[in-house]
């Protein structure tokens, strides 16, 4: 029997699985990566939102700027100004997909876009979803703790989420409509801590504030196999 004719055989007996070519991007979902000064959009989005129609976006928010949990994109062909930003495209990027340029302010306005800049590249992009109220798309923005307490014996009273941290290991997260009261508790109850980060949530609900907390302690456990130190529970998340 030739070799030829042996592999042939071999072909059917083995049951092979022919790989397929791939597109030039695997999810067809929208997306957005912010970088230094630009906000770097998929060729997913550029299809999706009909970029090619437009030639600048207003980035807009809705309520408070210290707890924004969304950034809209409201595409439009009016000039560039202090509030309407340049959308580059095809040949001005060299790449697939478009950016909108001079962003370099919102870092400076809007503390969780800030702390998102300090992630690693790879850890940036966020999925699009479309406002059901207004149509416009919209990047969502994680409460991930932006702010430290710098007085741990006067920390400020607001509404949070928060992680303790002690040697530079999380020891607890959680959520309180009462900072100063919660950490006197935990000290009480001797949980260490040398650093305390928060995100306001004084425009949220109780129930919203328990969500957040679910999710970050969900994440912690997640990353490391098992709940922080001072943790006996997955929070608690509250079905909306």
């Amino acid at each position: 029997m030739s070799e030829k004719l042996q592999l042939l055989q071999n072909d059917n007996v083995l049951n092979f699985s022919d790989i397929k070519k791939q597109s030039g991007f695997v999810s067809r979902q929208p997306s957005a990566t912010p970088r230094d000064g630009v906000i770097y959009l998929s060729s997913s989005t550029y299809h999706t939102l009909k970029l090619e129609d437009y030639s600048h976006c207003k980035i807009s928010t809705v309520g408070e700027l210290k707890e924004c949990e969304r950034l809209y994109f409201r595409l439009n062909n009016e000039p560039t100004s202090s509030d309407n930003y340049l959308i580059l495209k095809g040949k001005q990027t060299q790449r697939a997909g478009a950016v909108i340029s001079g962003t370099s302010s919102i870092a400076t306005i809007i503390p969780r876009y800030a702390s998102l800049l300090k992630k690693p590249i790879n850890q940036r992009k966020i999925d699009l979803k479309k406002c059901e109220k207004s149509g416009f798309w919209y990047m969502r923005l994680i409460p991930d703790y932006e702010y430290k307490v710098h007085d741990l014996d006067n920390p400020p009273k607001e509404k949070v989420i928060y992680k303790i941290i002690y040697n530079g290991h999380i020891q607890n997260i959680g959520e309180t409509n009462n900072l100063p009261r919660r950490l006197k508790e935990k000290k009480n109850q001797g949980v260490p801590m040398d650093e305390v980060y928060y995100s306001l949530m004084n425009t949220c609900s109780d129930d919203e504030r328990k969500n957040w907390e679910s999710f970050h302690i969900k994440k912690y456990v997640k990353e490391h196999g098992g709940l922080p130190p001072h943790n006996y529970q997955l929070g608690r998340n509250i079905t909306q």
